[in-house]
């Protein structure tokens, strides 16, 4: 069959199924699936397990052999996963943020406007395992031949640490090549490292009480809070400062004075223009007489370390050709006993390495104030643009769409494919925003995550002839070393 030709019956097939397509979808963004690790007795908590098994019975319906790995992760297969002649993978993950606050539409009620599906994990990424599904269930519909199998992962903890795919890669084989559909078209061919650490001072506050700040470890907190033991004095100077900080609110509950720092929320990864609520909060702090001197000190120094996303007042930033520039924001502050401990995720170039930014982050920060911990660390990963496997993705891509002026890039985010080997992020969305909606919406780990629904279908185009093209890779590799 000519090229041309299969891509005209692909198309018509996504068209004549696209309400049972958008449905599916649909179906899976209604579960509030969280990974939240031991929960009720299982890997990732209750509503991961459920919308796994959702997932699950849907590709079995679709007529592929499925298995559920103790709750996991789970895979469906068209082919079997022993096949000598080679493996294509496709990772998903089913698992999302916490919703936040502000949103216009039902988070978990998905929404159909203009052109758009709104909800959590409309995008991010249960989008990705229904194309998955759908790129499978054309190749077995239109009957085209392929001597390597193809496997969809459905993950349930990408979003808290990728412990699903590690515990993957240490029970199977890796595929010949990976494709992750959690980004945008066309080939993210680096993604760079991650590096987790708290800061927090080695003597506590003595006033307030608490502080508190966000719900994920990949997200720009929009909302802090901090609470300190009733005082009328106290009140009343933090009443008359409120009116020079239309971002910050002051109430009296419970005996408590409550300051509630509102910013802008956003991905961690990609933080220009949001505004991190914590440094809202802790430069509200530093200004509010009446405060212990070493509660406002605390603050004083949180505000400055905090006072890019550059790692520049860290002393870490670093920038190199491949990937630009390293990106640092604070993503959660929690209070133990009486001392505030403040997350910070660096997303830190791909030649860089954590050695460099745990020296600079010990030379810069003050050691008699701060102690530093780390946390986690994710190496970055990266294939250079001029691979053969990032090229077939590319020319794939251009045939499809007819556009040669999107380029390869790498992101400062992560997906799986860190995890893997032969991965590359690739697509799932088209890069369309949902411009109807009010500034911080849309995108992803936003209030109202939308994802454009002709991209979704697009998607699983490209997916059909990109699998069929790394068939033909795959055959020639192993022809070649055989």
């Amino acid at each position: 069959m000519e090229k041309m030709e299969l891509m005209n019956q692909v198309e018509q097939y996504i068209s004549d199924h696209r309400t049972e397509i958008l449905e599916d979808l649909k179906t899976l963004v209604r579960f509030p699936s969280v990974s939240r690790e031991g929960a009720d007795g299982l890997p990732f908590g209750r509503e991961c397990a459920r919308v796994l098994d959702q997932a699950l019975e849907m590709a079995e319906e679709k007529g592929f052999q499925v298995n559920n790995h103790d709750y996991w992760y789970g895979t469906a297969f068209l082919g079997s996963e022993q096949n000598d002649k080679g493996l294509i993978g496709i990772f998903s993950h089913l698992d999302v943020v916490e919703a936040g606050d502000g949103w216009i539409y039902d988070p978990f009620e998905p929404t159909e406007v203009d052109g758009f599906l709104i909800g959590r994990g409309a995008g991010d990424n249960k989008s990705g395992a229904v194309i998955g599904m759908y790129t499978m269930k054309i190749l077995q519909e239109l009957n085209i031949p392929l001597k390597s199998s193809v496997m969809l992962y459905f993950g349930c903890n990408e979003e808290h640490g990728m412990k699903d795919a590690e515990k993957f890669a240490k029970e199977h084989l890796m595929p010949d090549y990976s494709m992750v559909p959690d980004l945008f078209f066309p080939v993210c061919h680096g993604e760079k490292g991650n590096l987790k650490f708290k800061i927090a001072p080695k003597t506590g506050f003595s006033a307030i009480h608490s502080v508190f700040a966000g719900d994920a470890e990949n997200k720009v907190p929009g909302q802090a809070e901090a609470l300190i033991s009733f005082d009328e004095n106290l009140f009343a100077v933090c009443k008359i400062l409120v009116a020079t900080h239309p971002d910050i609110r002051v109430e009296a509950k419970d005996g408590m004075i409550r300051i509630t720092a509102l910013g802008k929320g956003g991905h961690s990864a990609m933080p220009k223009g949001t505004v991190n609520a914590i440094w809202l909060l802790m430069r509200f702090l530093k200004e509010v007489d009446g405060l212990p001197d070493h509660d406002r000190e605390i603050a004083a120094a949180y505000e400055k370390l905090l006072s890019d996303t550059d790692g520049i007042a860290l002393g870490i930033d670093w920038s190199d050709e491949p990937s630009g520039a390293l990106v640092c924001s604070a993503v959660m502050a929690r209070t133990e006993g009486n001392v505030p401990n403040i997350l910070f995720s660096a997303r830190y170039p791909v030649t860089d390495f954590r050695e460099r930014i745990e020296n600079a982050l010990e030379a810069t920060v003050d050691s008699q104030m701060f102690e530093i911990r780390i946390v986690s660390n994710n190496d970055p990963m990266y294939i250079p643009e001029d691979d053969h496997y990032v090229q077939t993705l590319m020319n794939v891509y251009q045939e499809v769409t007819g556009n040669t002026d999107r380029k390869p890039y790498i992101i400062d985010g992560g997906t799986y494919a860190r995890k893997l080997k032969n991965a590359v992020g690739y697509g799932g969305g088209n890069g369309v925003s949902a411009t109807f909606l009010p500034a911080g919406h849309g995108r992803v780990h936003q209030p109202d995550e939308a994802r454009n629904i002709q991209g979704i279908l697009e998607a699983i185009k490209i997916y059909v002839m990109s699998v069929i093209e790394l068939d033909q890779l795959i055959q020639k590799e192993k022809g070649a070393q055989a």
